[in-house]
């Protein structure tokens, strides 16, 4: 009997994923496991993980179909995937569609803030009437929060917003959870820095080269920076790779501080954002994700 595997990337598994993992088996008809790959990066606070979490974190047997979320670059999926076997795509990065046109409607890859709010879209579609679990909405409602830098983000839909307030109706969270789980994520930073950068880390092409960039989202960037520049520089470094810079999202102040001693990011950066930097710390008028500096960049 076919059994439906649905995970994400290889490297890492932030809040979105992993919200999106575990809420997706409540959509489909048939069972479908989770199955994590990845290392869960300090978006998902120590909180989180004593919630009752249900995955794998591997999958064997032929007789297997996938559904991919938050990622759609096929050299970022877990080694077990068979791109042959693979029948649903959820994501909301851009660049790789055309590898996934085959799927037909069955490939969602849609410019909204958070994967997580394609996941509740998607469980509304096929579930009318249904009433979701409250871990898997507790799950998507901090994802939606996470990767829309608590809706400050430019790239906020209004899909975004309607899937944060629909889910209200499902959760059991505390009234102040929000600022809570960005101060547990800020307090697990600071306990391993290094290793906290590592975890957001990817690797993308600018120009022609390879560039690591780092992103945490804390309530306060600045002291982090300056305290742990060493680390930060050093993390990235490992990556072995032409070019590197860290975002730090500044939920606090609702903008970005910029870390980085390439002259050529800092050139790329000043001539499509406008940044200054003073020394190797730039600082942007308002809020961006990871994704949006890189395509601008590129």
């Amino acid at each position: 009997m076919t059994k439906i595997v649905v995970t994400s990337g290889k490297r890492f598994i932030d809040i979105d994923a992993l919200a999106c993992l575990i809420a997706y088996t409540e959509i489909p008809q048939e069972k479908a496991i989770a199955v994590v790959a990845g290392l869960l990066n300090k978006s998902i606070t120590s909180t989180i993980k004593k919630w009752p979490l249900n995955y794998a974190t591997l999958v064997q047997g032929e007789d297997l179909e996938f559904v991919i979320v938050d990622v759609s670059e096929f050299q970022e999926f877990p080694n077990f995937v068979k791109k042959e076997k693979i029948i649903e795509i959820y994501d909301h990065h851009f660049g790789f569609e055309k590898n996934w046109e085959y799927l037909g409607e069955k490939m969602i890859i849609d410019e909204v803030g958070a994967c997580a709010t394609l996941i509740w879209e998607e469980f509304k579609k096929r579930n009318p009437g249904k009433e979701i679990s409250p871990l898997s909405a507790n799950l998507l409602y901090t994802a939606i929060s996470s990767n829309t830098l608590n809706f400050q983000s430019s790239i906020t839909s209004e899909r975004d917003k309607r899937a944060f307030e629909e889910l209200k109706s499902f959760i059991d969270l505390p009234e102040d959870w929000i600022g809570k789980y960005y101060q547990d994520i800020e307090l697990e930073v600071y306990l391993n820095p290094r290793e906290a950068v590592v975890g957001d880390t990817k690797i993308q092409m600018i120009k022609g080269q390879e560039c690591a960039l780092g992103q945490l989202e804390l309530w306060n960037s600045q002291p982090f920076i300056l305290e742990y520049s060493g680390e930060i520089e050093a993390a990235l470094k490992n990556f072995n790779t032409e070019l590197w810079l860290f975002s730090s999202p500044c939920i606090s102040e609702g903008r970005n501080y910029i870390f980085t001693k390439s002259e050529t990011i800092k050139n790329y950066l000043r001539n499509v954002m406008g940044i200054i930097f003073e020394g190797n710390i730039g600082i942007t008028p308002k809020l961006w994700l990871r994704k949006e500096i890189l395509k601008l960049i590129q």
